[in-house]
């Protein structure tokens, strides 16, 4: 679910200039952004005690989903509250899972999920309003939308008698991030903030970099000398969907490095070296301008978190593991069991694998 493009019909122009470079890579390319929900009731672990809740967020957006506590210890004692996470998807319309038809085995938030459980927390996810269980519009809602949903959530988890009120992070992925710090910045009680693949820079900048990096990588069908009038057209086409299209707006406007200078949460950012959705340098970028953030940089990970030696998105179809990497995992649990203010991961960490 890449960050740049949306699951309607103008994402694929946003991102790729659908007119000027030519639909048959459009479609190639928006499977690196389109986020397409799973088949229902797949989305539970046998191994994970769940149940589905509703989330009101107005009256016209109620949220479905799947809210899941650690198990209890043996021998049986009084449940005392624990820690919980809201996880947030990225862009495009997304199930619960993050799952998408044309990846099977790809379902990053169970992923997450399962091993948030399994570390003692407390784990919300949700369909997306207009999907699943969720009722609403998706077309026409906006980052900021979005950003009210997961507060609703978090305030939803506060009533929880099982879930500690002060002790509620949000693990955001992609565009998630962004919602992420929008939240967090509006409600100082949000505990951590975990980040993965965040941009630093607005929409328009996201866009325009994957255009001229798509451009540039296939010298067959964008010669050298028809780049700039390639791109300029895209440019041109994008504008005028950002006038109709009010995610698009907005998206493009939003400066993530101008609301994390009001986040005070502690921030981990995680991010693949081999993302080509948003360039790894922007973790440290986003770092930067963040009160309290580290970074952990992920070799050989791609956008979706998936290892990956290349990064391209037109061969994620190709990839050989759907499974989230597990030093993202890792390195999420400890950051999230680590005290506030406390052994704080060292700046710009690179997680090792063992291959």
């Amino acid at each position: 679910m890449g960050i740049g493009a949306r699951h309607h019909g103008p994402r694929a122009v946003v991102v790729l200039g659908k007119a000027m470079l030519g639909a048959a890579v459009c479609g190639a390319v928006a499977l690196a952004c389109d986020a397409r929900p799973a088949p229902a009731n797949e989305s539970a672990s046998p191994h994970r005690a769940y149940r589905e809740v509703r989330v009101v967020v107005n009256p016209d957006v109620t949220l479905g989903g799947e809210f899941a506590l650690p198990p209890i210890p043996m021998p049986p004692a009084t449940p005392t509250p624990v820690p919980a996470v809201l996880l947030l998807s990225g862009s495009g319309a997304q199930d619960r899972d993050g799952a998408r038809t044309e990846l099977p085995g790809y379902r990053p938030f169970v992923d997450l999920a399962d091993t948030l459980l399994a570390a003692g927390f407390a784990v919300l996810r949700l369909d997306d309003r207009g999907v699943g269980a969720s009722t609403g519009l998706f077309d026409g809602a906006t980052t900021e939308d979005f950003a009210r949903d997961a507060a609703a959530a978090v305030a939803w988890l506060r009533q929880q008698s099982r879930v500690q009120p002060d002790r509620i992070a949000l693990v955001g992925h992609s565009e998630g991030a962004l919602v992420a710090l929008l939240v967090a910045r509006d409600d100082p009680r949000v505990w951590k903030l975990g980040l993965l693949g965040a941009a630093s820079r607005p929409g328009r900048e996201i866009a325009r970099w994957q255009r001229a990096t798509l451009v540039a990588g296939d010298l067959t069908t964008w010669p050298p000398a028809q780049r700039t009038a390639v791109l300029a057209r895209a440019e041109a086409e994008a504008d005028a969907i950002a006038a109709t299209d009010p995610w698009l707006r907005t998206w493009f406007a939003l400066d993530p490095r101008a609301i994390g200078r009001d986040v005070r949460q502690p921030v981990l950012l995680l991010h693949g070296e081999n993302d080509r959705q948003v360039p790894v340098a922007q973790a440290d970028e986003l770092a930067a301008a963040l009160p309290d953030a580290r970074t952990v940089r992920l070799p050989h990970t791609d956008h979706l978190l998936l290892d990956d030696f290349d990064g391209d998105p037109r061969g994620y179809v190709r990839l050989a593991s759907r499974r989230v990497e597990g030093e993202v995992l890792r390195a999420l649990v400890a950051f999230l069991e680590q005290q506030k203010g406390k052994n704080r991961l060292p700046e710009g960490e690179t997680a090792k694998k063992s291959r």
